[in-house]
């Protein structure tokens, strides 16, 4: 392997980071606040386990590809002309500049725009400006774009790291691969032609953990949307949002299951999802649509898909699933700093108008209730800023108490309200942090 391109490894002392994560439930600020800490993240989390990159059917055809990224790492995913996927890292051998700037196409080739270099889609250098000036020495291969060392897909979701002794995907996902199945299966029983389109994209002024944490806290639903929550009683009645989490008495859950992935199970009290929705544009008209083409029994399968699926399910370090066809990724740009895109699965052979819906509802809650918990992060952040005399947050509610249970296969199962997901996943956060890891590029 030529030396152009390995990344120096990351050389963490074993312990370094424990005193950051207590066993009491306890978090220390800086690991929100410090850059330093965050660029080790981007090194031992987002460089040296798996993240999620894109899905398979974003570059269904030969030689689609995607730019994303790998924790700030700008990369292209591609599908060569023989079907195989490839992750190149977006820098050009020679002189470093980015190859591709196009979010998403068909290319064969990529050409870098400060001197023509020109590299297959699979990374390969084709073409050389003026090459007879390198002289004899000069090692073509040498300078192939950088690629994944590993790539692997799992049911349509391409997972990338720069480890090459990374885990399999399938035993990474562990115990969180029921719960993906699930979301899955529900979907495929209708429709095995999925395409992924683009939802809402939002830049908040906040660490990237925070997010990773909101989605898996119940205890702030029924206090931070409660104006959410008022305005949809007084308007549509009840059962219409998110009036399911109101307290810790009843069958819903949260678990940690290994790995740093965590889930907030909220299908035992859903029950239908369709009730259950909003009232959004074109609502009683696009169900009337779907049920006279399809059917009672078909068309109201397609409606159930439209509202909520009960899981919010953490894919760590960066990926959402929310189970209805929507999921959602995180992006860190800075230690204050994040990006979440959000993304709609649509199906190819179902009824347009259920397309329709899928997009609106999804356009609906993040719109309503999403900027709730961008505020409340933005805030959150400012203030472990600028108070460094309280260093800690307290992540310890259920820790100790006999609401926490754990199974044969490892899973922490907590109290719909307690902290239970979110400290699995910094017992994770240290683990990754502590450990040496090597990052190469193949």
């Amino acid at each position: 392997m030529s030396s152009i391109h390995n990344l120096a490894p990351s050389r963490g002392t074993a312990g370094k980071y424990d005193h950051l994560v207590r066993a009491d439930g306890l978090v220390h600020r800086s690991i929100y606040t410090d850059p330093q800490i965050f660029e080790a993240e981007m090194l031992k989390i987002f460089g040296g386990s798996w993240v999620y990159l894109a899905h398979e059917s974003e570059i269904p055809n030969p030689h689609d590809f995607k730019t994303t990224t790998l924790g700030r790492r700008p990369v292209i995913v591609t599908r060569g002309g023989d079907g195989r996927l490839h992750a190149l890292l977006n820098r050009c051998t020679h002189r470093g500049s980015l190859v591709c700037a196009t979010e998403q196409g068909n290319a064969k080739r990529f050409q870098c725009p400060y001197h023509n270099w020109t590299f297959a889609n699979d990374g390969e250098l084709l073409a050389v400006t003026f090459p007879e000036g390198f002289g004899p020495a000069f090692d073509r291969r040498a300078h192939d774009l950088g690629r994944l060392p590993r790539l692997e897909s799992y049911r349509g979701f391409i997972f990338g790291s720069l480890n090459a002794e990374v885990e399999p995907v399938a035993e990474w996902l562990g115990n969180a691969r029921p719960t993906l199945d699930w979301a899955i299966d529900k979907d495929e029983a209708l429709s095995r032609r999925w395409r992924v389109v683009k939802g809402t994209h939002y830049a908040f002024r906040a660490n990237w953990k925070h997010q990773n944490d909101n989605n898996c806290d119940p205890y702030h639903v029924p206090f931070l949307h409660a104006s959410a929550a008022r305005m949809n009683q007084e308007r549509h009645g009840a059962g219409k949002g998110l009036d399911h989490v109101k307290g810790d008495r009843n069958r819903m859950y949260v678990q940690y299951l290994g790995n740093g992935h965590k889930l907030f199970d909220q299908r035992p009290e859903m029950g239908a999802s369709w009730p259950r929705t909003r009232p959004i544009p074109g609502k009683e008209t696009h169900a009337a649509a779907i049920l006279e083409t399809c059917g009672e029994t078909r068309g109201m399968a397609y409606l159930e898909r439209v509202g909520r699926a009960g899981i919010n399910l953490i894919i760590y370090p960066n990926l959402f699933i929310m189970g209805h066809g929507m999921f959602a990724v995180y992006e860190p740009v800075a230690v204050d700093r994040t990006n979440t895109r959000y993304y709609t699965t649509l199906f190819e052979d179902a009824p347009e108008e259920f397309n329709t819906l899928r997009i609106r509802f999804v356009e609906d809650f993040n719109n309503l209730a999403g900027r709730d918990d961008n505020d409340a992060m933005e805030r959150i952040q400012d203030a472990l800023a600028v108070i460094p005399e309280m260093e800690w947050l307290d992540f310890s509610r259920g820790l100790g108490t006999d609401r926490e249970s754990v199974d044969a296969s490892g899973v922490v199962t907590g109290n719909v309200m307690d902290d239970t997901g979110v400290r699995g996943s910094y017992q994770r956060w240290k683990e990754l942090m502590n450990r040496d890891v090597r990052l190469t590029v193949a």
